[in-house]
């Protein structure tokens, strides 16, 4: 599993950033994100054999002040 932030919306992309690897961005389609989420939330992705999104949960906020 991978986390990302969700920096922004840009058309039908979300722009998540990986902020463990240096601040990487990787776009992705909106509709295949989770729909209610939103700038700054942290999402824990995981990708099958082909790249593909095969999973992906929004962080619950308890988790992320756990982290901080």
């Amino acid at each position: 599993m991978n986390k990302y932030r969700l920096d922004r919306f840009e058309g039908t992309f979300a722009v998540l950033v990986d902020e463990e690897a240096g601040g990487n961005e990787l776009p992705v389609l909106k509709e295949r994100i989770v729909a209610s989420a939103k700038p700054g939330d942290i999402l824990v992705i995981e990708f099958d054999s082909m790249g593909s999104l095969k999973h992906v949960e929004i962080l619950p906020e308890v988790k992320k002040m756990e982290n901080a």
